[in-house]
């Protein structure tokens, strides 16, 4: 049997934890090149978390059960209140986890965000 020395066990600790959910750009689900929108955030009852494509009639479906989403969105979606009511503005760069087709909502994983800007009780 094989020992790992200490010293090493917080950074073997810090590696698997980073193993726990991959950033968007290194899931191994990305169809295709990131980019850029400015979109609404906003939690849909029976269909999550969207972005509206600003300047669109187009929608993003953001998967944010298997890849974590960038800290400053989750603290800005998971904050005290009513997630069903609240809209999230900013530049999201997104990753497509699923083929653009049109008629049908294409899914994304959200690698970065910038500037953004919350507004309560929307709806």
């Amino acid at each position: 049997m094989k020992f790992i020395p200490l010293a090493l066990v917080p950074a073997l600790s810090i590696c698997l934890l980073g193993q726990q959910s991959p950033p968007c750009k290194g899931s191994s689900q990305v169809v295709g090149a990131c980019f850029k929108v400015h979109g609404r955030v906003r939690i849909v009852n029976g269909a999550g978390m969207i972005i509206w494509r600003i300047g669109t009639d187009r929608f993003l479906r953001v998967e944010d059960e298997e890849i974590k989403l960038p800290d400053n969105l989750d603290k800005a979606v998971s904050k005290a209140g009513d997630a069903y009511g609240r809209d999230i503005f900013g530049d999201f760069e997104v990753c497509p986890l699923t083929k653009e087709r049109p008629g049908e909502m294409q899914t994304v994983c959200v690698e970065s965000t910038n500037r953004l800007i919350v507004k309560e009780d929307t709806h």
